[in-house]
């Protein structure tokens, strides 16, 4: 799967490179640094854990307006079930003309898959990744870092991608923040494709992904490495403290639906999946500032604004963050640029991120939903899939959770950037360019 970008052929390069040096080299870290390094700046890596141990297993969902920078397996329709019964609720088929107006396809993937073409792709292009070194101090005022072995390292700005819980949001933030729990979790894993396959025929189709209402859990799985795992997350209470990625697996999936109905497919699936990584479900408050005041640190991905783990578009926030800030300081001619392109970026993708999170974690209750709420959304998909329409599409209980994604997935963040610097950017060059032409120039006389 190569990395493509929407304006590859036509990409903006830089004629004042400065240094970057990126804390965090997961996925938002790394997409980052490639689209640094693709515009002509010079751009450090720094990931606290070895290569093999940050690149998860667990499945990615990409969506359209994420596709269309990454170009893997694609997703062409939704099934939709309810979790304890089984019934067939109904489905949705992505329909051609929407994607061909967004510009980009479903894809499914592994994150180890995403995360080795990121930074295989990196270090090709000549960026540096440092693995198993960890950055124990921030100082923005110096743009410096100090790692954990004493080496100080600096650059002309520091991005944080290191999460919701690292050290350049607690910088930027003043504090730590560790979110306010939902009571939910995501349950991650992974179930051998042979395996299903002997009880549910249906899983052979290609390009599905699949969504299952419960009442207080819910499931959504798809298809991953050339069909040969299926990637099965499930949403359901949480049952102790802490809990991230960085875990890894532990949890037997059995021992979580044992004390709920669940239908008899659902179970037999269960009973053969992987032990699973647990992660809490947080909701977490929108930062007033991305940028640090007291120095050029920006926080993008998870550090700027956490999203709810495993959903489509969490990944493909992080991705647009790196993607938009690159194309801003693909324009960069003069120092005096930097401050007002961080700025920019936390201008451009502040609301957008805002409003794409709301969304996903409304999604999350939607699947979780119990009593008249959940009544309402099952017998609007009932009612569509008796039509025999889309059940996305229209008025009603369900839709109003999805009614933005086509303003979501048809967003190109590129263009965005590329808007800000028409307006506002190249104004601002040329501003500074006639002041520096107006200053009067220090005239000296020989003395006789």
């Amino acid at each position: 799967m190569p990395v493509e970008s929407s304006t590859r052929s036509s990409r903006h390069r830089t004629t004042y490179p400065i240094s970057f040096i990126v804390v965090g080299g997961g996925i938002a870290g790394l997409a980052c640094a490639l689209a640094l390094r693709r515009v002509g700046h010079r751009v450090t890596v720094l990931e606290r854990m070895e290569r093999s141990a940050a690149r998860g297993e667990n499945g990615v969902r990409v969506p359209p307006n994420l596709s269309k920078i990454l170009k893997a397996s694609i997703m062409t329709k939704l099934v939709f079930m309810r979790y304890e019964s089984g019934e067939l609720l109904g489905e949705h088929v992505w329909d051609a003309e929407l994607l061909e107006e967004t510009q980009g396809l479903f894809l499914m993937l592994s994150h180890s898959e995403l995360y080795d073409i990121l930074c295989d792709t990196n270090m090709e292009l000549g960026a540096e990744v440092r693995f198993n070194v960890e950055a124990v101090k921030v100082d923005a005022p110096g743009n410096s870092v100090v790692l954990s072995n004493g080496e100080r390292l600096s650059g002309d700005v520091l991005i944080g991608a290191d999460g919701e819980h690292g050290e350049c949001r607690t910088a930027v933030l003043g504090r730590r923040d560790p979110g306010t729990p939902t009571g939910l979790a995501v349950y991650d894993t992974l179930i051998l494709m042979a395996f299903v396959s002997e009880f549910d025929t249906t899983v052979s189709e290609e390009s599905w992904q699949f969504a299952a209402f419960g009442r207080g859990q819910g499931v959504v799985a798809y298809r991953i490495r050339r069909s040969e795992e299926i990637a099965f997350q499930l949403y359901a209470a949480d049952v102790a403290d802490g809990g991230c990625y960085e875990d890894g697996p532990s949890v037997d999936l059995a021992c979580i639906t044992r004390d709920n109905e669940i239908s008899e497919k659902l179970g037999r699936a269960v009973q053969g999946a992987r032990r699973a990584t647990r992660i809490p479900v947080r909701q977490y408050a929108d930062l007033e500032d991305w940028v640090s005041d007291d120095g050029r640190l920006v926080l993008i991905g998870e550090a700027a604004h956490p999203f709810p783990p495993s959903t489509i578009q969490g990944t493909a926030m992080a991705v647009e963050d790196g993607a938009v800030l690159a194309k801003l300081f693909s324009h960069l001619t003069s120092e005096d640029q930097i401050d007002s392109f961080l700025y920019a970026f936390q201008e451009i993708r502040q609301s957008r991120v805002g409003d794409v999170r709301e969304a996903e974690l409304a999604g999350i209750f939607t699947i979780t939903a119990d009593g008249p709420e959940a009544a309402a959304r099952d017998a609007s998909v009932r009612a569509k899939a008796a039509m025999g329409v889309n059940v996305l599409e229209g008025d009603g209980s369900t839709e109003s959770v999805w009614e933005e994604y086509g303003v979501v997935f048809g967003y190109n963040c590129e263009d965005e950037a590329d808007e800000w610097w028409v307006q506002w950017g190249r104004l601002r060059q040329r501003a500074l360019e006639v002041d520096a032409e107006s200053e009067p120039q220090l005239q000296i006389t020989p003395a006789s």
